[in-house]
């Protein structure tokens, strides 16, 4: 199968993140044939691919026709890293792009062609959206074995809180009051944020039903934590998805 990766606008870390599988890379390659990794290697083969990971925002001109093309030329296109499927933190800063130009660079004129950060979500459609900042390695890893293998992926529609009783992790929220917000976002973590005993900052985005922010938003309040700290909380990770 033919395999390509590109990479919009973000840290590099997702692209990285592929990399990091080390020996379990070599057991994609046999069954991957790759045409395009900048983060990886120089060499590049236009052709129609099998499968298209994407990761970053899009950003600017260059990321949305370098999208279009991975959509195109594509049987799957995979969303990858949170900045790919909810805009992550690049997406969650406020204000028109003209007007941060302008704060940046004392200039509203647009010669780079920069666009209101965006996940690839909002422009094409996508066949899997893998989240995560960063995501578990496993997860692209599975799936790119499953689609290999002709196996039907499985989508993960459940909360962290659901990982940390099946690893019977004291409840942060409950027992701490910390600003836990596992209960609204999508698990796939293994819960490793309240494995360290820290709170979950919901940087695999919200749950795609069934989440409550209202419940969670007055549980926290209730807790002591004012408006404005919560409001940036729940925006972090999943821009205006989390209303209350």
């Amino acid at each position: 199968m033919k395999l390509g990766v590109f990479e919009l606008t973000d840290c590099g870390g997702c692209a990285l993140n592929i990399l990091f599988l080390y020996e379990k890379l070599f057991d994609l390659l046999e069954f991957y044939e790759i045409k395009e990794f900048h983060m990886a290697s120089s060499f590049k083969e236009h052709d129609h691919l099998d499968v298209a990971i994407v990761t970053g925002t899009v950003s600017c001109q260059r990321d949305l026709e370098v999208l279009r093309h991975a959509r195109n030329y594509s049987n799957y296109l995979i969303a990858l890293g949170t900045c790919a499927t909810h805009g992550s933190v690049q997406g969650a800063v406020e204000g028109k792009i003209r007007d941060k130009l302008e704060k940046v660079y004392g200039t509203r004129a647009n010669t780079m062609k920069a666009l209101d950060p965006k996940p690839v979500v909002e422009y094409v459609a996508v066949d899997f959206a893998l989240p995560g900042c960063p995501y578990d390695k496993m997860e692209i890893y599975q799936l790119l074995i499953d689609l290999a293998k002709g196996v039907e992926p499985i989508k993960k529609d459940y909360p962290v809180c659901i990982e940390c009783k099946l690893n019977e992790y004291e409840c942060v929220l409950v027992k701490k009051g910390l600003p836990c917000l596992g209960p609204i976002t999508v698990g796939g973590c293994n819960a490793i944020c309240v494995k360290s005993k820290l709170g979950c900052i919901g940087c695999r985005g919200p749950l795609p039903k069934e989440a409550n922010p209202a419940g969670e938003f007055e549980i926290l309040r209730n807790l002591g934590y004012d408006e404005e700290y919560l409001r940036r909380k729940f925006k972090t990770f999943a821009r205006g998805e989390l209303r209350w």
